[in-house]
């Protein structure tokens, strides 16, 4: 109990951090588990992430980014078809990821099942390591 006291004494007096504290209380409801994905180095600033959506088409599929957070929406439409055994998952998802800072989403596409979205790491020039010539 004192914890969640020292956190609201905290949240009165810190201006201009709700947004902050907003986006962990949204995750646990919105990330599910489903759809399963991952992430990939693929060069020192870039990154791919990979998600598992078979049976899903493009149009059933929407991509944002907004105040830092990378939402993908799915879409079903329901089947009238009757089912023995239904192993693979087709129904209405949001996974919300955040993204660190000067992180930008760079473009995605569906191929084979899996949605493909490239990020970049791409800080400002005045954010970025510089190397200081010794005189």
């Amino acid at each position: 109990m004192t914890d969640l006291i020292n956190l609201n004494n905290f949240l009165n007096n810190a201006i201009g951090f709700e947004s902050f504290f907003d986006r962990f209380h949204r995750l646990p409801t919105i990330n599910a588990g489903f759809p399963h994905y991952n992430i990939k180095k693929a060069g020192e600033d870039k990154y791919n992430l990979e998600m598992a959506l078979a049976g899903y088409k493009k149009g059933d599929i929407k991509v944002t980014v907004e105040d830092g957070v990378l939402s993908i929406e799915g879409t079903s439409s329901e089947d009238k078809e009757e089912f023995v055994h239904q192993g693979i998952a087709k129904r209405t998802f949001k996974r919300q990821l955040q993204l660190a800072e000067y992180v930008e989403c760079d473009g995605a596409k569906l191929e084979d099942g899996m949605l493909k979205i490239n990020l970049k790491h791409n800080p400002p020039e005045n954010k970025r390591a510089k190397q200081i010539a010794i005189k």
